[in-house]
């Protein structure tokens, strides 16, 4: 089969996806507002290369996700984490279909600041991958953050996942070489460490 037919059977995400605090479900342009006030935070880029952005940019990419909810297939899920409560974001989780042949995934996540230190990153992670193994049947999944990134560094390893290298001065962005840290879970892995988690 080639890998443009094996793409076609790649299932769609259900959303959102209900955990025992949030609620990840789909970007609306609505969301502009909310995302872009946590973003121009500068303290949430402390370990990323980029710069905080501007709202035109949050707002032309909110746009852009709104309309990468359409595409067939669809490889790229860049969702919002929002308390079931108050509807509030505290947050984003990502998941990318890397290779859909050999079953390779990407997780990400993101918390407010404000929610910094109370576990949302953690749910987000366990949400994402219960879906990349369960509904997408994925082998193995990755994720990467700076090494100086102690707090993501801990939500991977609390999700079971381990430690495969350091990239080293993979990136160049604000006038410096930033490397990267890469964690992996693979599906058996997975089923063993929440069968733990249950018991």
């Amino acid at each position: 089969m080639s890998q443009a037919a094996s793409e076609t059977l790649i299932p769609h995400l259900s959303l959102p996806i209900t955990t025992r605090r949030l609620l990840i479900r789909e970007y609306t342009t609505e969301d502009i507002a909310a995302v872009y006030s946590y973003v121009k935070d500068p303290v949430y880029w402390q370990y990323q290369r980029s710069e905080a952005p501007t709202e035109e940019q949050i707002k032309t990419l909110i746009e852009w996700v709104v309309r990468e909810q359409s595409a067939s297939p669809r490889l790229l899920y860049f969702l919002a984490a929002a308390r079931r409560d108050t509807g509030e974001v505290v947050g984003e989780a990502v998941l990318k279909i890397l290779n859909p042949m050999d079953r390779q995934g990407e997780l990400g996540f993101g918390v407010v600041p404000k929610f910094w230190k109370q576990g949302y990153g953690t749910e987000i992670g366990h949400a994402i991958l219960d879906a990349a193994f369960g509904q997408f049947k994925l082998h193995r999944v990755s994720g990467q953050c700076s090494p100086d990134n102690k707090s993501s560094i801990r939500v991977m390893q609390k999700l079971g996942m381990g430690r495969e290298g350091l990239l080293r001065d993979v990136h160049f962005g604000r006038g410096k070489w930033w490397s990267s840290v890469v964690y992996s879970l693979l599906e058996a892995e997975h089923a063993k460490f929440r069968s733990i988690k249950k018991d």
